[in-house]
């Protein structure tokens, strides 16, 4: 029974992380490249050699790399990059993305604190209590994956350790309860 219990509650868990992307993603669908840009790609040189090199061109395609827009090369009937101009579609785009991480970030966390606390306290029957439990702290690892990128390396230490403390506190007050019941039938039994 044991074992019937544990791929209920791994089922129980694998729907829920299924359930909760694909919620996210129809109701508030990651922004897509094509939406933002257009592959302005035009010819490109067989042979380099035949180029020369520009750098004015050069510096003027790094600062729009740096800026985080997409540097679009003309070229000329050679194939050879005479000309180009900064898109700042990948900028608009990054922008979209930083900013649906955070609300994807949001939803998870509240998602994933409701069902790891409606597995600890209200649903106790396992494999369900276990289960949600276990797909609550998915669903604030999977927000926090997707928001990773907006964190520095600081408040992603800060997150990741308030995290495994609030982890370790919850599993010794949950055997702290446990280790009550279990003593009480023990001293039961011993009379």
């Amino acid at each position: 029974m044991k074992f019937k219990n544990f791929v209920l509650g791994v089922g129980i868990f694998i729907v829920f992380a299924l359930s909760l992307f694909q919620g996210l993603e129809t109701f508030y669908p990651t922004p897509e490249w094509d939406d933002f840009c257009t592959n302005h790609a035009g010819p490109i040189a067989t042979k380099p050699t035949e180029c020369t090199n520009n750098l004015d061109l050069q510096n003027r395609a790094q600062q729009c790399w740096d800026s985080k827009g997409e540097f679009v090369y003309e070229y000329d009937s050679n194939g050879c990059a005479i000309d180009g101009y900064c898109d700042g579609c990948r900028i608009d785009y990054e922008n979209a993305l930083d900013e649906h991480s955070k609300y994807v970030f949001i939803i998870s966390v509240i998602v994933g604190i409701i069902a790891f606390v409606a597995g600890m306290v209200l649903l106790k029957t396992e494999p369900v209590g276990s289960a949600l439990m276990a797909s609550g702290i998915w669903a604030i690892f999977y927000g926090v994956m997707k928001n990773w990128r907006n964190f520095s390396d600081s408040w992603r230490f800060l997150l990741l350790f308030v995290l495994l403390i609030v982890l370790i506190w919850v599993a010794l007050r949950f055997n702290k309860k446990n280790e009550g019941f279990v003593s009480k039938i023990k001293h039961k039994l011993r009379r």
